[in-house]
């Protein structure tokens, strides 16, 4: 979030220069990458340096950024290994100040490191009395002197709570923050890049409870962002085709077994009739057959085929001989 330039910008203003005349031209301003390192110190690398251009003096102001989540002892030693590369890739000719040097901290423990070291240099003497770095303790600053834009705000409250488990009591706190922006075309970015630290940093047990609250307040309109609604669309109708789909076989069972009981009952009481009628038509053949009625006639009262009568006087006709043989 610190490489976007609402995020900076409201830095500086903020808490850099808060008293002081500096108007920056973020239009001639950008993010450096510090790739510049060297043999065992390979592995420090500064989060980011940005090159301000100070309009009101014309001159460009070096401002570099790190990150500690924990007191680091290397601290002092990388950043003056990132003073001096960054120096070493500034052009002679060019008239600048710095580089600032800044550590944000939200850490739980104590920041016991020193905030300052000695250089033979006195560049910035007319903001700071003496060169050293700048320590924003995020985690133990109050909400309430967490000041700048949203997106400042949005990135400060997000690196203060993310590892503590008080982050699912501060949702409502990113939510809030979040519909100051709801005019900004890139809210979704924003929302995107809280998300995925929340996912990597956040506690392992609290992750999608955090993440859902959040989602679920914005699909829902719940703090009235309809213009990220379109963010989370795909990812909504997926789910909702999964849950439909989930549903409609659940729904589709059971209506199906509804429908199925209620076709079978008519279907068996319609065969059960006529099965009834039938065993009762062959009854009424055979006490015909019994009393010594011709074929032709039973055939004609009963409507059972010649086939079928023909087959009742043989049940009979062995009847009467079983009758006889015992």
């Amino acid at each position: 979030m610190f490489g976007k330039t609402a995020v900076v910008s409201s830095f500086v203003s903020s808490y850099l220069f808060p008293d002081t005349k500096v108007e920056i031209d973020f239009n001639l301003s950008s993010a450096i990458k510090n790739d510049t390192v060297d043999g065992f110190l390979n592995e420090f690398r500064s989060d980011i340096v940005y090159r301000l251009f100070d309009k009101t003096r014309s001159l460009y102001i070096y401002l570099l950024f790190e990150h500690k989540s924990t007191p680091d002892k290397r601290t002092l030693i990388q950043l003056k290994h990132y003073l001096n590369s960054v120096e070493n890739e500034i052009p002679e000719s060019e008239k600048h100040e710095g580089p600032i040097l800044v550590v944000i901290y939200h850490g739980r423990r104590k920041w016991d490191i020193p905030l300052s070291f000695h250089l033979d240099q006195s560049i910035l003497k007319k903001n700071f009395s003496r060169l050293q770095y700048l320590l924003f303790d995020i985690f133990h600053t109050p909400d309430e002197k967490i000041v700048g834009s949203p997106q400042l705000r949005l990135a400060l409250m997000g690196l203060k709570y993310v590892r503590a488990r008080s982050i699912i009591k501060k949702v409502d706190l990113f939510l809030v923050i979040l519909k100051e922006m709801i005019n900004d075309s890139d809210i979704g970015e924003y929302v995107d890049e809280l998300s995925l630290y929340i996912d990597s940093a956040a506690p392992l047990d609290l992750r999608e409870r955090v993440l859902e609250r959040i989602k679920t307040a914005i699909i829902t309109g719940e703090y009235k962002m309809s213009s990220i609604k379109e963010y989370f669309k795909q990812e909504g109708l997926k789910e909702g085709i999964e849950i439909g789909i989930k549903k409609g076989i659940e729904q589709g069972r059971e209506q199906g077994i509804e429908q199925g009981f209620k076709k079978g009952v008519v279907q068996g009481t319609e065969r059960g009739i006529k099965q009834g009628t039938e065993k009762g038509i062959e009854q009424v053949a055979l006490n015909m057959l019994k009393n010594g009625e011709p074929a032709e006639k039973v055939i004609f009262y009963t409507g059972l085929s010649t086939e079928r009568v023909v087959f009742l006087q043989k049940q009979i006709k062995n009847s009467d001989n079983d009758s006889g043989n015992s």
